[in-house]
């Protein structure tokens, strides 16, 4: 009794993991004119920022990292770009391939 109720346990645990195969924010509902809270609302905190006013205009830039497997794991990089608080535009930055196989030679001797 205890193995099947392991088994029953252990495949509803794993029966709950999803793997994402395309990006939120390209499948998000992304509009220009969407508000800074609205997409810190629906995404969480970027892990990074960065801003710059030019005039009286607010130029912020929320980055956000994501993990995503087609055919190979890469992490992708969206960037956010907002003027004076509402987002004007959406940007994927640096795509990095993870996981790679490691090469291995083979080495011949000669004697």
């Amino acid at each position: 009794m205890k193995i099947m109720l392991m088994l029953i346990t252990a495949l509803t645990l794993c029966s709950c993991a999803t793997t994402l195969t395309s990006s939120r924010f390209t499948s998000a509902e992304l509009k220009p004119g969407i508000g800074k809270q609205a997409v810190i609302a629906r995404f969480g905190k970027p892990f990074k920022k960065s801003f710059t006013k030019i005039g009286e205009v607010l130029y912020e830039d929320f980055y956000y990292k994501e993990t995503i497997y087609k055919d190979y794991w890469f992490e992708i990089n969206n960037i956010l770009h907002f003027e004076d608080g509402k987002l004007v535009s959406l940007e994927q930055g640096e795509e990095k391939r993870l996981y790679q196989s490691p090469v291995i030679m083979e080495r011949k001797v000669i004697i």
